[in-house]
């Protein structure tokens, strides 16, 4: 199935940030550190009266789906960065539920 992308999935790679410093301290992941997929976004629920967050009030949850081949049958992030096409940066969110659809090749992530 062909997914037409309206956004970029951002998550740090499995390695990222398990590096230790020399008082074996973890060295927090960088943007370097990040991996981009292109997928669609689709908002299940938006409004920005909710919390405050980064100069904003910012409430909502999104389903996202992208393509299986380019995230692979091991993708389990804990959190995600979502950036819409036309409305930027939504934010750093939770992943709620990973759902993989061998039939149409696609995967679908609640946040």
């Amino acid at each position: 199935m062909q997914i037409f992308p309206n956004g970029t999935l951002r998550y740090a790679s499995a390695t990222a940030g398990s590096d230790l410093d020399e008082n074996g301290n973890p060295i927090p992941a960088c943007d370097a550190d990040m991996n981009e997929i292109e997928c669609t976004i689709t908002a299940q629920s938006e409004n920005r009266q909710g919390r405050y967050e980064d100069g904003q009030y910012k409430n909502g949850s999104y389903s996202v789906t992208c393509d299986m081949e380019k995230v692979g049958k091991s993708f389990n992030p804990k959190t995600i960065q979502l950036i819409h096409e036309f409305k930027g940066y939504l934010g750093d969110f939770q992943v709620q539920r990973i759902e993989y659809y061998k039939l149409t090749g696609t995967i679908e992530i609640w946040v």
